[in-house]
């Protein structure tokens, strides 16, 4: 099968930036191992111009966007449908909900072509969360500006895929059609991460943006630090805009008001190698977040032996079970939220309980599995014009 996939792949695999780098770039190494697949990625203002990069069943087109807006994206619709063309493929998968992929499915969908559609978070709910965090007159606009082409693309996509029950219930509101619930999956790695832990030592994973609510996480440390003076939280993630910098100034701030130097660290654009061994390291994950759909973050520290302290929002109670491999708690319960993680630290036998439990419930969120799935099911389950 000749497989064109779509969206937001990592230009170096050492840093991988975010979930739908990490979701594109392991669904395509697992389908290369039986498929021609070709993957061509958002246009971007820091590719200065197009390269094209092929190992064995891969062949990765990196697009630049020679304009100032990264929303002009769209203006490069006509090369990817040529490329796509010239490919003479089976199945377009698109990881996107954005105006440039509306654009692609309705190209594709004229030259009577197979299109599959992953949402990978829900930018309506996402997006209104956030107003109500920070109300701009901009984020207001972001929020029904990217509400309307997601609408749009829900409406136009033959064949949607999501990662939880919650996405679909959420889509279904929308327009009633079948949706594909099929999680997002994760490395291998993390699968075989021996489980060495420092005690009192924490990690949370995700982009440094208000929506992951890093500002009550820290705000818990501070109530732990009396009965847990060298209690360490490490906070990685990447900086992808002007509000993720807005974000991470305000959290720098927070944390030496409270005199937390010593106690929490900010990393951002870590590398692989270096986030796999703090993970390693780490005693359990703590995640804070106001909205998710699934939280690969949250599956691949499960994979590793790491019970979770998360919020009880979006997708993430279909992937934590809460009293099984970890606690949850209502967002912005920052009282809730620290005794959680007290709980565990003062108990490490339970703690290794629920970590053995995390790495039973993280199996089906293995790439293989994953991939024939979607293949299966969604690929060669029918086509759909």
């Amino acid at each position: 099968m000749r497989i064109v996939q779509i969206g937001n792949y990592p230009k170096d695999t050492a840093v991988i930036r975010g979930g739908v780098e990490a979701s594109l770039f392991g669904l395509t190494n697992v389908l290369a191992k039986q498929n021609i697949v070709k993957v061509i990625s958002i246009p971007n203002r820091v590719v200065p111009t197009d390269q094209v990069v092929s190992y064995e069943n891969i062949c990765i087109h990196h697009l630049s966007n020679r304009y100032h807006f990264h929303s002009l994206s769209f203006l490069r619709t006509n090369a990817i449908c040529s490329i796509i063309q010239q490919f003479k493929t089976d199945v377009v998968h698109i990881h996107s909900s954005s105006f440039l992929c509306l654009l692609l499915i309705l190209c594709l969908r004229r030259k009577k072509m197979d299109v599959v559609v992953t949402i990978h978070g829900i930018f309506h709910i996402e997006m209104w969360k956030y107003f109500k965090q920070q109300k701009t007159l901009s984020n207001f606009l972001k929020y029904i500006i990217y509400s309307f082409f997601e609408y749009l693309v829900i409406w136009a996509a033959p064949k949607i895929i999501v990662d939880t029950h919650y996405v679909a219930a959420a889509l279904s509101k929308i327009k009633k059609k079948k949706y594909y619930v099929i999680p997002q999956g994760i490395d291998e790695v993390y699968f075989t991460m021996p489980d060495n832990y420092q005690l009192n030592q924490l990690i949370s994973i995700g982009s440094i943006s208000y929506r992951k609510g890093h500002e009550y996480l820290i705000r818990s440390i501070v109530q732990l630090i009396p009965d847990f003076p060298d209690i360490q939280l490490y906070i990685i993630g990447v900086l992808f805009s002007d509000d993720h910098r807005a974000c991470h100034a305000s959290l720098l701030k927070l944390i030496h008001d409270n005199n937390l130097g010593g106690n929490v660290s900010i990393l951002t654009c870590s590398p692989e190698k270096t986030l796999h061994q703090i993970l390693t390291e780490s005693f359990l994950f703590v995640l804070h977040s106001n909205e998710e759909s699934q939280g690969i973050a949250i599956c691949e520290a499960m994979a590793a032996g790491k019970p979770v302290v998360a919020t009880q929002v979006g997708g993430i109670p279909y992937v934590v079970q809460h009293n099984i491999n970890g606690f949850l708690s209502s967002f912005g319960d920052v009282d809730t939220f620290s005794d959680n993680i007290r709980n565990l630290l003062a108990n490490p036998d339970r703690r290794n309980q629920m970590g053995n439990e995390s790495r039973k419930l993280a199996q089906q969120y293995s790439w293989e599995a994953i991939a024939s799935k979607i293949t299966e099911e969604v690929y060669c389950g029918g086509t759909i014009h």
